[in-house]
């Protein structure tokens, strides 16, 4: 079954009639939303950050896509979002980011709740085929909700190459559980709460997307588009293909475009609107800018390469700085996602399952994705440094970005 997703140009600023001709030209939300719907629009808000800068759902996006809704008359309607957790880096207070971006005041304007997504009631929910998690907790207000609309903005990530619709849905945990998800691997994690949680509509955010590491401004990618849809894995394909990002190197689409009933790609996608031709450009990968940091660290990719590697590699090689290892890390090579370059040799570490056969007696950190844990492993015997003394300073950063910041998410 092929899935449309729509692209409308914003013209004259006007973003509410941009998000109404999006979702009409996507089938519109009148056989999704009903009278007796209760219905949650959820926003990306995961960094402090204000409107307009592309690092969070523009506040005019989300109050557009609530006036639509309110049009259907619902018997409610609820904003509602968790922004980040201290895992790597601190935690944040989502109340403050529902004031700066504007998110609180365009409830307060609509006479609508907007509900903290860190500190709701956490509800078990069974994972029928686990990846890493067996249950998933999610935020009472999404599991009693019968419809929930991701309302994200068009972004790079630098764990899982891409976030735009079914990435909006980590959102949806408590904040314990969020860091709890990404203790077990975020890939993988994020793969089982999409299978319990997923939005029954998509409008995505694109006046200003963010490629790269999300800097403010020069990241920035001013694109003036509206997108829409009711199938998330259709408008997260279409997303990745107007920043220029394989689909396959986004570890969760990836494996669910392999799925029987999930469309292939966008062969299997009804594109109305403008064109992606028309708007795509190459957007600079969030681990692309990450390795300007390590410039004497080569790595070497092949086209399996994708986030589940990439997502462990970000830590191992933050933290081999961290503990003293620079120095020894100049000249090493990674090699990942099987590339025709065959001849590696020196200091060198082969990351993935898919580029296990280069192994040899090469440093190696199997599975796929790798376990965080054996992809340090690998680097530091690569580079003959200390794994142990790697891990506990990676430990004891996170124990003190928990403790830091853990109560603005605690209520």
């Amino acid at each position: 079954m092929r899935q449309t997703v729509s692209i409308v140009q914003i013209e004259n600023c006007e973003i509410d009639r941009a998000v109404r001709d999006a979702v009409e030209m996507a089938g519109g939300l009148s056989n999704i939303v009903k009278g007796d719907s209760k219905v949650v629009v959820k926003p990306n808000l995961a960094r402090l950050a204000s409107s307009g800068s592309g690092v969070i759902t523009d506040a005019r996006v989300t109050e557009a896509v609530t006036r639509l809704v309110l049009d259907l008359n619902p018997t409610s309607v609820i904003i509602a979002e968790g922004t980040a957790v201290g895992y790597d880096d601190k935690a944040l207070s989502t109340e403050q980011v529902f004031d700066l971006s504007g998110t609180r005041g365009v409830a307060l304007t609509l006479g609508v709740p907007c509900v903290n997504l860190n500190i709701d009631e956490p509800v078990p929910v069974e994972v029928v085929e686990p990846r890493a998690m067996d249950r998933v907790l999610i935020a009472r207000t999404i599991v009693e909700s019968d419809v929930v609309i991701s309302v994200p903005v068009l972004k790079t990530h630098n764990r899982t190459n891409a976030t735009i619709s079914l990435k909006n849905m980590y959102g949806a945990l408590p904040g314990t559980e969020k860091r709890a998800g990404h203790m077990l691997g975020i890939n993988q994690s994020l793969l089982d709460v999409i299978s319990v949680l997923r939005p029954s509509y998509t409008v995505i955010d694109a006046l200003v997307a963010m490629e790269g590491l999300w800097r403010t401004p020069e990241d920035a990618r001013i694109m003036g588009l509206i997108l829409a849809g009711q199938d998330a894995v259709a408008s997260d394909v279409v997303g990745c293909a107007l920043m220029g990002i394989d689909p396959d190197s986004v570890f969760y689409l990836r494996e669910l475009t392999s799925r029987d009933g999930e469309v292939r790609g966008l062969s299997d996608i009804e594109v109305v609107g403008e064109s992606i031709e028309t708007h795509a450009r190459p957007f600079r990968t969030a681990f692309e800018a990450f390795m300007d940091q390590y410039p004497e660290v080569r790595v070497v990719s092949g086209p399996s390469f994708c986030s589940g590697c990439v997502a462990e590699l970000v830590t191992a090689l933050r933290y081999l700085h961290e503990s003293g290892y620079g120095e020894r890390a100049k000249g090493l090579t990674i090699v990942v996602g099987v590339p025709e370059e065959s001849e590696i040799s020196g200091k060198c570490a082969v990351i993935g399952a898919c580029s296990d056969e280069q192994a040899g007696d090469i440093a190696m950190a199997s599975g796929c994705p790798p376990a965080e844990d054996d992809v340090v492993i690998a680097l530091c015997e690569a580079c003959d440094a200390d794994p142990s003394l790697v891990l506990s300073v990676r430990d004891e950063n996170r124990r003190q970005m928990w403790e830091s910041t853990s109560d603005l998410i605690r209520g």
